[in-house]
């Protein structure tokens, strides 16, 4: 084997160690990863849940924002009558300094439902029901180390009324300002890559290289 057959075979196995390396570090960063579950409570009847959301990318540095990947709340505030929950996932989670701090999200809905009943005596019977509903978690103090403040807001009505006027409201319902409360209940540990894993996979690129530099001196 000559110097300049050397210089190549060297690069090759300089080039397989760096991407043996990377493996190793990415399968480091992949370790800490954690999937954290939170419970939470809203105080004067407001509603629970849960949520799930990946620390990967959290730095433990400042602020910082990470979306909710599953998530349930559980909750009268609604506008359907066939609903009593609603859909987490995307809701903002707030850290600041690697702690969690509460959600930042909201929703609003209108359903509106008629009847008309025409054979009625003293017909035709005709009612419209106009329902909406609105609520948002927010947190304050997210840049302070010990004080912060969790809280939920919502609204509900239903306004009944027929062709010429508004004959009711009813199902109404107001929450201000309402603590919420958030409970760590499992951390579970994202997949990691397996030992054995990154060890072919560096030999498979040593194999590689290693093809290539035969292929050149054949050639």
């Amino acid at each position: 084997m000559n110097q300049k057959q050397r210089q190549r075979l060297g690069s090759a196995i300089v080039s397989t160690m760096l991407s043996f390396a990377a493996l190793s570090l990415a399968a480091v960063d992949k370790a800490q990863a954690a999937v954290l579950t939170y419970n939470f409570q809203v105080e004067q009847g407001g509603g629970s849940g849960f949520f799930k959301l990946s620390n990967s990318s959290l730095t433990g540095i400042g602020s910082e924002q990470i979306a909710v990947g599953e998530g349930r709340f559980n909750t009268t505030i609604t506008a359907s009558a066939s609903k009593n929950y609603y859909d987490l996932a995307g809701a903002i989670a707030l850290f600041f300094q690697g702690d969690f701090r509460g959600l930042q999200t909201g929703y609003y809905e209108r359903e509106i439902r008629e009847i008309d009943l025409p054979d009625v005596p003293g017909g035709p019977f005709y009612a419209k029901y106009d329902s909406r509903a609105f609520w948002s978690m927010a947190t304050n103090g997210v840049s302070s180390n010990d004080r912060w403040t969790s809280y939920f807001s919502g609204y509900r009505e239903t306004i009944v009324s027929d062709r010429n006027r508004v004959l009711a409201i009813s199902d109404r319902r107001i929450i201000n300002n309402a603590p919420v409360s958030y409970t760590l209940v499992d951390t579970e540990a994202e997949p990691v890559p397996e030992p054995i894993t990154i060890a072919g996979t560096a030999l498979a690129l040593a194999g590689l290289s290693w093809l290539k530099h035969q292929k050149k001196i054949a050639a």
